[in-house]
């Protein structure tokens, strides 16, 4: 294997060189002319390159990575190591050029240690000819009956809600509603981590765990739960692929026990497709108005779902910003043609706009206009777990009945 590492740093060289096999053809450029000199001399040849942003102080992104791109063979794997100076302009910039040209991207704020092991396991990682077979972590996925049901809001809590209760499991939540992606802005998440730093892994089948699992975010109070965000570009919705997010979930059920993903209505687009033909559960978020669970539900089950082979008894409804109305229950059963599991009951008093303008998930809302929401996703947590088989650690706070997912549906509190 012939590689190209392009640091300007020697410390950063010396460190990813002792994860080199001898056998492998390993050159070090450390500035930009030393690079330009090795890519014209053997840039066709190359299995691998990895460049420091660093090497290119004249340069704009889409110059340099315009060069190297063109510089390698259609099959080389070019990584970019984005510079720690890098405003957030820039970043933004490299990683919608790293989409547009195939390029794999390494988050800045490694040690020398984690930049060897993240390099080794690239080099190491081959293309996978099929897909993994499905087995290890539960895949749940939300989706909505229609467009702002609310499936973001209640996807987040969920996932926060398994975390606390499962600190020796591993929870992965992540925004594959690829034309409207929204937990960044609902969490605040001001990095530049994602789904963009590993798309081109996905889609060549050499996704690691590793990568992966630093593509995510954490929360601070939550380590065990990892959160990958969305790619904040609508127009490549279109261009994911089934065997791309078919690849991310074979490793991702390898890396985590739960995974949530929370993806778009529309089911027009490869991430809703897969996840939900894949998922273990499926939940469909439903608000008690017609446009939700008439209109729009329907129309999309009738020219999709049922030519996929799928019942309507093969989703489960929860049912968002319920006002305890019994017969709002039965009527969107009756609609739909499926079960509801769950009812969250209306957070009063703005507390989930709040939520959202504050970067806060509203599960982390204390008060008292937000118990009954929180009261809600515990029991609805529980029935995943449970069916998941996977034991929750009770917090003191929890009630007995939330926890064992015990709730009356359509009685009239």
């Amino acid at each position: 294997m012939r590689i190209l590492f392009a640091f300007s740093k020697p410390n950063h060289a010396e460190a990813v060189g002792t994860g080199v096999s001898k056998e492998d053809d390993a050159t070090y450029a450390f500035n930009e002319s030393e690079l330009n000199k090795a890519l014209i001399k053997s840039g066709k040849d190359l299995d691998f390159i990895f460049v420091h942003e660093d090497i290119f102080n004249t340069k704009y992104p889409w110059e340099w990575m315009s060069y190297i791109k063109t510089s390698v063979a259609e099959m080389t794997k070019i990584v970019i190591l984005i510079s720690e100076t890098t405003d957030s302009w820039y970043r933004e910039i490299i990683q919608r050029l790293s989409l547009d040209l195939g390029i794999s991207l390494i988050p800045n704020g490694l040690t020398l240690d984690e930049l060897a092991e993240e390099i080794g396991s690239r080099l190491s990682a081959k293309p996978k000819s099929s897909e993994v077979a499905e087995g290890g972590g539960t895949l749940v996925t939300f989706m909505a009956a229609s467009p702002k049901d609310g499936a973001t809001t209640i996807a987040i809590s969920t996932a926060v809600c398994a975390a606390q209760r499962m600190p020796e499991k591993k929870v992965l939540l992540v925004d594959f509603n690829l034309k409207s992606p929204e937990i960044r802005d609902h969490l605040n998440v001001q990095s530049d981590k994602g789904y963009q730093m590993i798309q081109a892994d996905c889609d060549s089948g050499t996704l690691e765990s590793s990568s992966l699992m630093k593509a995510c975010e954490q929360l601070k109070d939550v380590a065990n739960l990892y959160i990958l965000t969305g790619i904040q570009r609508r127009e490549w919705a279109e261009k994911i692929t089934i065997e791309e997010i078919g690849h991310f979930l074979s490793v991702a059920r390898k890396s985590f026990d739960l995974i949530i993903a929370d993806v778009h209505t529309f089911p027009d687009q490869a991430a809703t497709l897969k996840c939900i033909k894949d998922a273990d559960t499926r939940l469909v978020v439903v608000q008690p108005i017609v446009t939700s669970y008439q209109s729009s539900w329907n129309d999309w089950y009738n020219s999709v779902w049922q030519h996929y082979g799928m019942k309507e008894s093969d989703f489960k409804l929860v049912m968002n910003r319920d006002n305890k109305g019994a017969l709002d229950g039965y009527g969107i059963e009756k609609a739909m043609g499926t079960k509801i599991i769950a009812r969250i009951r209306n957070v009063d008093k703005g507390a989930g706009i709040k939520a959202i303008n504050y970067g806060q998930p509203l599960y982390f809302n204390s008060g008292d206009e937000s118990a009954d929401f929180r009261d809600n996703i515990l029991q609805l947590t529980a029935m995943i777990t449970e069916s998941a088989k996977i034991e929750m650690v009770p917090l003191q706070a929890d009630s007995k009945s939330a926890l064992k997912g015990r709730r009356k549906l359509f009685g009239l509190i």
